[in-house]
């Protein structure tokens, strides 16, 4: 027992031993804790404890509020730069095609009034007249410059339809007559029709006069009353054409079957006329034959 016990104790104090050696070996006298541990564990705890919470922490209310109107300035701001683009495109694309059809209307018209020829229509009571007839709104002539069949003389008609959208419509017609000239409406559509210009807000014809004393612009113009005259020029007044730069466009077209007569006004020789010029000519002839 006495071996025991001495072992027990032995023990015991072995262990007391180790444990305590350790405890103060690292400077924990008695194998209690000391102070300055205590508090270097708490310090360390402490300083650590507000680093984790920044870092978990998220965005605050304000910041979402600063970047969420920061992206909506951006969006807005590209967003009006892309439809002023397209829209400047679109402008474009407009313009160009109104200035395509106007080219090609006037063109057409061009064309076809400086080939007018004073084609002779009759009436009810025989009475002949160069077929010419206008009004601000439509005109109609005879040509030699018809779009189909190659050409040739066509009685042409050009008329302003005032609808939804307004357009400028011209109709030929190759077969005519004296007699249907004179007596059938003027305003009867041709054969063949296509639509040379729309969407305009107005469009006119003017006739000008001219008989060597002061020029005048005509809203009409009746080949009848007008004693075998053409006018001497036509213009034609377009307002409102979408696309185009200027609100108004003008264009002059001289009539080129109409010349000069002795008081410098349009018109044509006579049979008279024609018949005094030859009979001159041949007296001048007889005279170089006398003289030689």
């Amino acid at each position: 027992m006495n071996d025991d016990a001495r072992t027990g104790r032995g023990g015991g104090g072995a262990a007391e031993a180790t444990s305590a050696g350790p405890a103060r070996a690292c400077g924990f006298p008695g194998g209690r804790p000391g102070r300055r541990g205590a508090r270097g564990r708490g310090r360390g705890s402490r300083s650590g404890a507000p680093a984790a919470a920044a870092a978990a922490r998220g965005f605050t209310l304000l910041e979402i509020v600063i970047a969420l109107t920061a992206l909506a300035l951006v969006t807005v701001i590209c967003y009006g730069a892309f439809h002023l683009g397209i829209r400047a495109m679109e402008r474009g694309e407009v313009a160009v095609v109104a200035a395509q059809r106007l080219r090609v209307a006037t063109d057409v018209i061009i064309r076809q009034v400086k080939s007018i020829v004073p084609y002779k229509a009759r009436n009810r009571d025989d009475e002949e007249y160069v077929f010419f007839m206008g009004t601000a709104s439509s005109m109609a002539f005879i040509t030699g410059a018809g779009l189909e069949g190659g050409g040739g003389l066509t009685r042409v008609v050009y008329q302003v339809v005032m609808d939804d959208p307004p357009r400028l419509v011209m109709s030929e017609s190759p077969f005519f007559s004296s007699r249907a000239l004179g007596r059938e409406p003027v305003d009867r559509p041709g054969l063949h029709s296509a639509v040379l210009l729309e969407d305009f807000k107005s469009l006119k014809f003017e006739y000008l006069f001219y008989e060597g004393v002061e020029p005048e612009w005509r809203s009409e113009w009746n080949g009848h009353d007008e004693e075998d005259m053409l006018p001497v020029a036509v213009r034609v007044l377009v307002d409102g054409i979408p696309g185009l730069e200027v609100d108004a466009w003008g264009q002059e077209i001289p009539v080129m079957a109409a010349h000069y007569g002795e008081e410098g006004g349009a018109g044509f020789l006579d049979e008279d006329d024609a018949d005094a010029g030859d009979d001159a000519s041949s007296d001048d002839d007889d005279d170089d034959h006398d003289s030689d």
